[in-house]
């Protein structure tokens, strides 16, 4: 690269960054060991060194130097190293990511009504509204502001039909079929008879079955009956130990659920290690948090021998609006040490680099969380030049790759949003208009004024998930996420690379994952 085209590409450099553009368009992170740029146009990471290190720290890092000159004579760089920067930024295509005026991607815009009436991957029938528990943290409780409350209304079986012929005549050659509540085990009756239906009229399709229950209303019948019903996977809720449990896991009475719930889960495990069926445990992290209490819960799966082989067993925080701000303001609290500030994921990361293997340990909670992480960075967009389109963040097509039905058969995109506009009735079918407005036009003008500006908008994992009211898209309560997702990013970049630098071998694993 000549001088003259060398000093053009550092001025270029120097004059984004003396408008406040320079944070969107890459991040530099630290191992400890070393310090890398990850850019936000070709999802490329490089390693810096040397002279590389100080132009880039100069541009994020240094606000007194603003021209080749102050480079020079501040970081004492020669002209020869600046030119080698530039070309390899020029070579790379770095620092070039365009800045957006929308999300787009095609199955958002273009292919949307052809892939909503011809796509659809999961069709999720709410059997009931009604739970025989009332656990503190749910999401149907009376703190939480984001969902309706518990209610007694059951899904009839004309719904429950209506709803398996839609997705009998909108699906492709797979189709996911979820039963969810309320607890789902309460219309027992109503899940066997849409099973039998589905089996039937889904014939000459590859059929999958799932349901969530909090296990303590599972009995021999139950269990036998879905290990063999052909593709079903069942998620087994259950926080860990009788402690921990019977801390927010209770009945309406007060009384904990935990000798129920771990009689259900023998039953289950007995009649599924008897069927290729998969069980998975799903456990609630909740106040007051501690490493302890999360080494107490790992050992307690770890001990339970009764399981099945390969179970999944997945732990997360608490559903954000969920408890009292109180109960949950010391995680949020920037001012103390990591394990207060986010203990899970300090622990998981603990764990995963003392581990000799992220998969290595049977019933252990921390792979999932930890594997899930890393994927989001092996698996992330990467091009050799930028891409010309910012996809909506983490949403699905909305309406194809799941649609939720109400008890009452209103059409929602996702039993997880929460409180939001239904998108049809399943007697009428889809409203492509309120479709698109709420989900498309609203959900990329109320972003867009944050995400062109982010450096993780390529990495971003957040969704439609708890960000509208049942009348409209919250865009306050969207972009109150943003810094808490890109610091999620940069902890999963920055693990990432230290275990490729010190133990490579643990993220072979990854080269054998898809992503669904």
């Amino acid at each position: 690269m000549s001088t003259l085209k060398c000093h053009e590409e550092i001025e270029r450099l120097f004059g984004i960054k003396h408008y406040s553009g320079i944070h969107r368009l890459g991040k530099l992170f630290s191992t400890g060991q070393n310090i890398y740029y990850y850019d936000t146009g070709t999802g490329k990471v490089l390693q810096l060194e040397d002279d590389a290190l100080k132009i880039m720290q100069s541009l994020f890092e240094l606000p007194d130097v603003n021209n080749v000159n102050e480079l020079m004579r501040v970081q004492g760089i020669s002209i020869s190293a600046i030119n080698d920067f530039c070309q390899t930024v020029v070579d790379e295509h770095l620092f070039r990511a365009f800045k957006p005026d929308r999300l787009y991607t095609p199955g958002h815009n273009e292919l949307l009504e052809e892939r909503v009436n011809n796509e659809l991957s999961q069709v999720i029938l709410e059997l009931t509204g009604r739970c025989n528990l009332r656990c503190g943290y749910c999401i149907y409780n009376e703190d939480c502001d984001l969902n309706r409350d518990f209610n007694n209304s059951d899904m009839s079986l004309e719904i429950a039909k209506a709803s398996i012929d839609y997705a009998a005549k909108h699906s492709g050659e797979k189709i996911a079929v979820t039963f969810y509540g309320g607890e789902p085990l309460l219309k027992f009756d109503l899940l066997k008879w849409a099973v039998e239906y589905s089996l039937e009229t889904l014939k000459g399709k590859k059929i999958t079955f799932s349901l969530t229950t909090n296990l303590t209303l599972v009995t021999k019948e139950i269990a036998d009956y879905l290990a063999f019903v052909p593709g079903m996977g069942v998620v087994c809720s259950l926080d860990g130990p009788e402690y921990v449990q019977n801390s927010y896991r209770k009945y309406a009475n007060g009384e904990g659920s935990y000798s129920r719930a771990i009689r259900g889960l023998k039953l289950m495990s007995d009649s599924f290690s008897k069927s290729e069926n998969a069980l998975s445990i799903n456990a609630v992290f909740a106040p007051p948090y501690s490493h302890d209490k999360l080494n107490d819960i790992n050992s307690f799966f770890a001990d339970l021998d009764f399981l099945p082989p390969n179970v999944d067993i997945n732990i997360g925080y608490v559903a954000e609006g969920s408890l009292p701000n109180a109960e949950i303001k010391l995680k949020n609290n920037h001012n103390v040490n990591p394990q207060v500030m986010d203990p899970l994921w300090s622990w998981l990361e603990e764990r995963a680099l003392i581990r000799p293997d992220i998969r290595g340990d049977i019933n252990d909670i921390s792979s999932s969380g930890i594997e899930s992480s890393l994927i989001s960075i092996e698996k992330r967009y990467l091009t050799d030049s930028p891409g010309e389109f910012y996809p909506f963040n983490g949403c699905c097509t909305p309406g194809a790759r799941r649609l939720y039905i109400t008890t009452n058969g209103e059409l929602y995109v996702c039993e997880r949003v929460g409180a939001s506009p239904s998108i049809g009735n399943i007697v009428e079918g889809i409203d492509f208009d309120r479709l698109k407005k709420y989900y498309v036009e609203d959900y990329s003008e109320g972003s867009i004024e944050q995400c062109q500006d982010c450096w993780a908008i390529r990495l971003c994992s957040v969704c439609y998930a708890h960000n509208y009211t049942e009348e409209k898209f919250d865009s306050v309560e969207k972009n109150r996420k943003c810094n808490l997702r890109r610091s999620v990013h940069l902890k999963d970049l920055v693990l990432y690379h230290t275990l490729r630098e010190n133990s490579p071998e643990k993220l072979e694993f990854l080269e054998h994952t898809e992503i669904y």
